[in-house]
């Protein structure tokens, strides 16, 4: 059997088929094509009018490569279609397209088919008495799902298993494991190896997400078996006012407590990699010489703090058997586990413990004496942080288990699982792959000119506010030149975008290049008809169907502000400077660029907040002719074009620093 390569380059190729494959909700499959075929097995009624399945792109802005939406028009003469959007509907099912080249006659597939889309479909646009149409969304567009995906309530977050079917899920996560949102709560007590008290020889069917609730079902501390669970992940405690004396004073009086009320619906942060900010305050209480606070640190098993400031005084952690009452300390109680612990600073009179558990959540118990924070208002806290454990796999796409890493390719794949794609969806080989390019070491210099190696690139980044999973997965991707594709396969591929002599050695599927082109193969070459072996579709009007274009002068940015992390120069374990550079400016003249230096480059000096330092850079471009609209200056050619590292210089013996963020304006 040919391929579809092969097919492709002829004049008089087999018909070309796009066959659909639509899983309703109701489990039920329909398939669709634009003639009546048979392939493996399955049977494609002709019912497909028309599609836009031509439509590709790169880099979007919601962080997919390739056609976002496809529309369909199907026939419905026979009202097929309108009863089944009356019965079942056709909103959340999933659709997978294929293509190959058919051969009609022979009634056979006359090639291997290809899958070319994944997507889920919205209600039905338009019904008429001969047509249904019908929009499809890829499954790569994360723009409806944001991250993070869970807030700051009362009442506990999780997700009851309510069925049989839903506790078996709920004890292992299912194919979806710990991103299951029955994961979470895992109530399963008539499962082999569950966990949970069964309500008079029978499984609870509901739950109203209240800590009362929660220790009835035996999920909030232990079970009926003495299994410990701990799993309520609302946050409710607010610890009593006590009667306190303070040190020197004669009186007593009640202590101070701050809830902070404002966390609530506000979300649990996600911090991947290392960085510095402020996690929510749950509440504090001052005991008279001592105020106690419990901190949200974020969701998810996290590696574990680095420093925490107190009002910008460094906290130190708590040692045992070390009396810490004049510096304060900290002690990470629970690191995100499914399990969560007890802060052991509130208990009753029976050592009991009084607090929430945290399940799910890593959480944080400061205290600080009364020099540092008296209790009468809440203070500020900034932790510098590893964050969450990722799973890792290696070149064969088996799983290496979780540890902490802030390799963007393990970084975007948690997102996208996240996102509820599966790891049978996606070519894990190719997520190691790009890994191992990131994470490659590079040589460079830290700020005292001495030779040091770092990963090529990086991920450190906190979401505190909800964003679209496209806007995360976009910025990941785009501050490290990776792209996410469909394999031949149809699993969801991560490639690193590179030189063409690194990205692409050996020449891909698909490519009608004949020979090599610097040192790389071209995925596809096209011509005006003066090469022998390739040529430009034309329109039946003679006219080419390719065109090509730029964008005006009014869109191109006169500025980039950059703002960087650089761990080479550490205060309190970061980053603690800013750095003033030279502007650079550059006119461009019939395509000579004649560069004028401005200004020298200033010392680094400390920074009053830690892990961040502000880079400006103007660049000044001169528009000359219309054919320079699309240039700018030898600086940003530089700064936009060399990213197969992670480090750039600017202006005149300036040491290296790793990109954090860049804003155009």
């Amino acid at each position: 059997m040919a391929t579809i390569d092969t097919y492709k380059e002829q004049e008089a190729p087999p018909t070309p088929l796009f066959l659909f494959d639509c899983v309703l909700s109701s489990g039920s499959t329909e398939s669709w094509a634009t003639h009546a075929v048979t392939f493996n097995g399955t049977s494609y009624n002709a019912r497909l009018l028309k599609h836009n399945l031509f439509q590709l792109r790169a880099s979007s802005n919601d962080g997919l490569d390739g056609t976002a939406t496809i529309s369909v028009t199907l026939a419905n003469a026979d009202s097929h279609f309108s009863q089944i959007e009356r019965e079942t509907g056709f909103k959340g099912a999933q659709v997978t397209i294929q293509f190959l080249f058919y051969d009609l006659v022979a009634n056979a597939a006359a090639s291997e088919a290809r899958v070319v889309f994944h997507g889920v479909a919205d209600p039905p646009n338009d019904i008429t008495e001969s047509s249904f149409r019908v929009t499809f969304n890829n499954r790569l567009s994360l723009q409806r799902i944001v991250l993070p995906e869970v807030q700051i309530l009362r009442r506990c977050p999780w997700m009851f298993p309510s069925t049989l079917a839903q506790r078996e899920e709920a004890l292992t996560g299912g194919v979806k494991g710990k991103y299951s949102p029955l994961y979470k709560c895992g109530y399963s007590p008539d499962v082999t190896g569950g966990a949970g008290t069964l309500n008079s020889g029978a499984a609870f069917t509901s739950c109203d997400f209240s800590r009362a609730s929660c220790i009835e079902r035996g999920m909030f501390s232990v079970d009926s078996s003495s299994q410990t669970t701990a799993r309520f992940g609302g946050l409710e405690f607010v610890p009593p006012q006590i009667l306190v004396r303070s040190f020197g004073e004669k009186g007593s009086q009640l202590s101070a407590i701050e809830d902070n009320l404002a966390v609530y619906n506000d979300y649990v942060p996600l911090v991947y990699g290392t960085a510095w900010y402020q996690p929510p305050i749950v509440f504090s209480r001052n005991d008279g010489n001592l105020t106690r606070m419990e901190v949200l640190l974020g969701m998810g098993t996290i590696e574990g703090a680095i420093t925490v400031l107190v009002n910008d005084i460094q906290i130190p952690l708590a040692q045992s058997g070390v009396n810490m009452t004049a510096t304060g300390w900290y002690s990470v109680v629970t690191p995100g586990a499914r399990n969560g612990a007890f802060d052991p600073n509130f208990t009753d009179a029976s050592w009991n413990p009084l607090g929430d558990p945290y399940g799910s959540m890593a959480m944080m118990s400061i205290v600080v004496p009364n020099i540092i924070n008296n209790g009468q208002s809440l203070p500020t806290v900034q932790v510098l942080m590893n964050g969450l454990q990722l799973e890792q796999f290696d070149g064969t796409g088996a799983s290496l288990g979780e540890s902490f890493s802030n390799n963007p390719a393990w970084v975007l794949l948690d997102v996208l699982r996240r996102s509820g794609w599966l790891t049978s969806e996606i070519d894990l080989i190719s997520f190691a792959t790009a890994a191992t390019y990131c994470g490659a070491a590079i040589e460079t210099t830290d700020l005292n000119g001495n030779p040091v190696s770092a990963s090529r690139f990086e991920c450190n980044l906190v979401l505190t506010d909800r964003k679209s999973a496209a806007e995360v997965a976009l910025g990941i991707r785009n501050g490290s030149t990776l792209m996410l594709t469909y394999g031949s396969g149809g699993l969801l591929t991560l490639r690193v975008e590179n030189t063409l002599a690194l990205q692409q050695p050996s020449q891909p599927d698909g490519s009608n290049s004949t020979e090599t082109l610097n040192g790389g193969w071209p995925a596809y070459e096209f011509s005006d008809s003066s090469a022998a072996f390739s040529g430009i579709l034309r329109k039946p009007t003679g006219d080419p169907s390719i065109r090509l274009y730029s964008k005006s002068g009014s869109d191109v940015a006169n500025q980039l502000t950059v703002e960087f992390q650089d761990d080479h120069f550490r205060v309190g374990g970061f980053v603690h400077h800013d750095m003033a550079h030279a502007i650079d400016a550059h006119a461009l003249a019939n395509g000579r660029q004649i560069g004028e230096h401005r200004g020298t480059a200033l010392h680094p000096r400390p920074h009053p907040r830690p892990g961040v330092g502000k880079l400006h850079h103007e660049i000044l471009v001169h528009h000359v002719d219309e054919a320079l609209r699309r240039r700018v200056d030898a600086m940003a050619q530089r700064v936009l074009h060399h990213r197969q590292d992670a480090w750039f210089g600017l202006g005149h013996g300036v040491s290296l620093h790793r990109w954090n963020r860049i804003v155009s304006t």
